[in-house]
């Protein structure tokens, strides 16, 4: 029986990829986390790309929700009670009308087998007007897609990617999300975000989770484990963070994320992004 989830949230997730809107963290716990992420930007604004990826090993308190119990619940009726973090990524939108995500899948840049599930946990109001991702249902049955990268700044994703080839995107459903709320979908699903023409920022972490039988990457990459217990040892041991933007968090960020960069990067023609450990001033 799951733990969280109804049997029917279960199946509409494997038949359609995608689950909205499910309740996991309190008012309090939301500002407590909403607060916490303004500090670090306030603190250490020369940092601040770096939690669009891997945050968790720069800041204990996301380390605390990569192992929230009802987070990991959730997780574990889709996936099983074996479970890795594989990433904890910022997307904030600012209110400027111009930051989008176009429609990708992100298993063109991250083949993860079997399944890598990604959810969108609001940490403030993801509406339309907020740029909310939108998701095709069905679409991670239909393997991977042509993409195409672009340099455009006003891209959220990393290599600018999109898919290049003819897309129907009518049965899209977008994941509206309240404060607290999170919206789950297959890595393989074809998804995107719009502008944020809100007036406020668009506050959204994406909480990566795989099974610990997911098999190993084109090189060597790194996941966290979170709950229960890793058999296979197909990644890196990923160490969180024990102080904010410490000495040692930094220095094991850099080492760690470049495995990471190594996969999404592969045969790319752009620039390792800052978020990725690229230089300064490179990519989004």
């Amino acid at each position: 029986m799951p733990k969280v989830l109804s049997e029917a949230q279960v199946q509409r997730f494997r038949d359609d990829g995608l689950l909205p809107a499910i309740p996991v963290l309190s008012p309090a716990e939301v500002a407590y986390f909403r607060d916490r992420l303004e500090a670090f930007e306030a603190a250490h604004p020369e940092h601040v790309k770096k939690l669009k990826s891997k945050a968790h090993l720069l800041c204990p308190w996301v380390d605390e929700i990569a192992r929230h119990p009802r987070i990991l619940d959730v997780y574990e009726d889709l996936i099983g009670p074996d479970i890795l973090c594989y990433s904890m990524a910022f997307r904030v939108k600012n209110a400027d009308g111009r930051t989008f995500a176009g429609w990708h899948q992100d298993t063109a840049y991250s083949p993860i087998r079997p399944i890598l599930v990604i959810g969108a946990l609001a940490l403030g109001p993801c509406g339309r007007e907020q740029g909310c991702l939108s998701v095709i249902p069905g679409s991670h049955r239909n393997g991977i897609l042509p993409h195409a990268e672009t340099p455009d700044p006003d891209s959220i994703l990393a290599r600018g990617q999109y898919i290049s080839a003819e897309l129907d995107t009518s049965s899209a459903v977008d994941l509206t999300l309240q404060p607290g709320e999170i919206g789950l979908f297959n890595a393989g699903c074809v998804h995107g975000s719009r502008e944020n023409r809100s007036g406020e920022r668009r506050v959204m972490l994406l909480v990566e989770m795989m099974p610990t039988s997911v098999e190993e990457r084109a090189f060597r990459d790194s996941a966290m484990l979170v709950r229960g217990a890793d058999r296979f040892h197909n990644y890196d041991a990923d160490e969180p963070a024990r102080t904010e933007a410490g000495p040692e968090e930094l220095a094991r960020w850099e080492r760690t994320i470049g495995k990471r960069a190594r996969n999404v990067f592969h045969n790319s023609a752009l620039p390792v992004s800052e978020q990725y450990g690229g230089q300064p001033g490179a990519g989004r």
